[in-house]
């Protein structure tokens, strides 16, 4: 009579959980929508720039300069997001370096590397714009310390052709 207890005892418990597990993958499809893939919001200018400036900062290097002031009027402006500074020439590099790292961190993906004539050159992708970052030696810019330019640019930003001489990569 034990052994029929037992067995009994055990049928029970099995259908028991399989009627619980059973429930519980019903409840969960009720409980858990399937997600939706929800476009993200278009970066602007100043989000971008604001996020450069950020991981300039994170990166090692000083506060920047990100105005356009002295560069030529026109609507282009709207679309660009520029942050130049300078670093103390010893840590200059490795700053640099820091802040692509981070720019790589937050999706910004590489496009091209390269270094030339006292120059380090990364341009970097995201979400419609491109960025391009420049490192200079201290002995290649004028000035205290080593200058550094971070210049994101929308994609279908047209600026004077001067202006894109400034910043793009060369090669």
């Amino acid at each position: 009579m034990r052994r029929r207890r037992t067995a009994a005892v055990a049928v029970m418990a099995a259908g028991f959980m399989t009627l619980a597990a059973g429930c519980g993958l019903m409840a969960e499809e009720e409980i858990l929508p399937k997600p939706t893939r929800e476009p993200l919001p278009p970066l602007t200018a100043g989000a971008v720039s604001d996020e450069i400036a950020g991981l300039a900062r994170a990166g090692g290097l000083p506060d920047g300069d990100t105005s356009t002031a002295g560069l030529p009027e026109g609507a282009w402006r709207a679309c660009m997001a520029p942050w130049t500074g300078r670093a103390p020439a010893a840590d200059a590099a490795g700053a640099f370096e820091a802040t692509v790292m981070r720019l790589r961190q937050h999706d910004w993906e590489i496009v091209s590397s390269h270094s030339g004539h006292d120059v380090t050159y990364r341009t970097l992708a995201k979400r419609g714009w491109k960025l391009y970052a420049r490192s200079y030696a201290a002995a290649a810019a004028p000035g205290p310390g080593a200058k550094v330019s971070l210049t994101a640019v929308e994609d279908d930003c047209e600026p004077p052709a001067k202006v894109r001489a400034g910043y793009e990569d060369p090669a």
